[in-house]
């Protein structure tokens, strides 16, 4: 059960960490 729900949110936390970062990428792209 343990080990389940680290890899859950293992994942959510990955899933952010991309949605950052290619938020970060469209804002540089749109500002230039």
């Amino acid at each position: 059960m343990g080990e389940e729900i680290l890899s859950i949110s293992l994942l959510c936390f990955s899933m952010v960490l991309i949605g950052l970062s290619l938020g970060f990428l469209l804002l540089k792209v749109q500002g230039e």
